[in-house]
């Protein structure tokens, strides 16, 4: 069956349905408008600070727009099923407070040489990667009991990340070019890099140590939940130890070192692993020695309840990237 041609042309209504937009909830959900404010954002900061001597409330606003489009990015491949704009806030918020501080006098207290691998993890890693595991692990204990899986805190964690890497990019781009006078075409690039990558690169890091805190806060006891966090700082004060390390810098070794992180984080984003608990088996009643064999009334089953859903970028909506439970890979 054919639609027949039409005769005439659509009402303006049908044309430009502005009713129907303004009344739909897609027009105001959160993504919507940050997808506005990207497109908005570099046009904004041209026009706000055109001909300004300063360099730093441009480097703050443009270092906040590759942050937000990452997070953007990073929201729709996690897909975290309990996490809101409240621990979001809370993230930021303390990683403002605690980050900065904290990995710096680490940092001047430890003195990172980058010439050699275990300098570079020790004095560069481990500071800044336990100053973004700080503000992600504050927020588990203080919600124990809200039940956050490990790609909620991963989520959390990279949303860290990438408030790490926004300020080391303003920091790097406001103090230490000028100092080391980086300027012409060599300089624009180089902030230019820093703002795109720096922010994506702490949260890929962190966003593996916010999933081992993610395992650990299914523990109650201070022995596992201080090995797994003690693993999840490891790995990635190792990933970026090898990152800062001057003999890889700068190569293809390097781009390799991007590559892995990157893959890595994905692993444990889309892939990752549940334990679960052990199933426990049903009583054995010992044969009696005289009399009728004793009945044994089974208990009944119960039955597996839904998952908690967060709409349609929840987990359980993604049948293909949902944690695989531990147990199923032993039947």
């Amino acid at each position: 069956m054919t639609t027949p041609p039409a005769e005439r042309l659509p009402d303006l209504a049908v044309l430009f349905p502005f009713r129907a937009w303004l009344r739909h909830p897609a027009l105001r959900a959160w993504t919507t408008w940050l997808f506005v404010a990207l497109v908005a954002v570099p046009p904004a900061a041209l026009a706000l600070f055109a001909g300004s001597a300063s360099y730093e409330a441009p480097a703050i606003m443009f270092a906040a727009y590759f942050a937000a489009a990452w997070f953007l990015v990073l929201w729709v491949l996690v897909r975290p099923q309990n996490v809101g704009g409240a621990l979001l806030a809370q993230v930021v918020l303390l990683a403002l407070l605690l980050e900065g501080p904290i990995a710096s006098g680490m940092e001047t207290v430890l003195g990172g040489d980058f010439d050699n691998l275990l300098t570079s993890v020790v004095g560069a890693g481990i500071p800044e990667e336990l100053a973004k595991m700080l503000p992600v692990a504050i927020i588990v204990l203080a919600h124990r009991r809200r039940g956050f899986a490990p790609r909620d805190t991963l989520f959390l964690g990279a949303v860290s990340g990438l408030v790490f890497g926004a300020a080391e990019a303003v920091t790097y781009v406001t103090v230490y070019m000028p100092a080391l006078g980086q300027t012409g075409v060599t300089g624009s690039v180089e902030a230019v890099w820093r703002f795109v990558s720096d922010p994506v690169g702490h949260a890929l890091w962190a966003g593996v140590a916010g999933y081992f805190l993610g395992l650990a806060a299914q523990y109650r006891r201070p022995g596992p939940w201080l090995a797994l966090a003690g693993l999840g700082l490891g790995v990635p004060a190792l990933l970026h130890g090898l990152n800062d390390w001057d003999v890889i810098t700068g190569n293809v070794l390097w781009v390799v070192l991007q590559v892995v992180s990157a893959l890595l984080f994905l692993a444990y984003a889309r892939i990752g692993l549940v334990a679960t608990p052990r199933p426990t088996p049903p009583a054995v009643v010992p044969p009696r020695s005289w009399g009728p064999p004793a009945s044994v009334t089974p208990e009944p089953v119960a039955r597996p309840t839904a998952a908690p859903t967060a709409g349609r970028h929840a987990a359980s909506d993604d049948p293909v990237t949902a944690p695989i439970a531990l147990g199923a890979l032993a039947r």
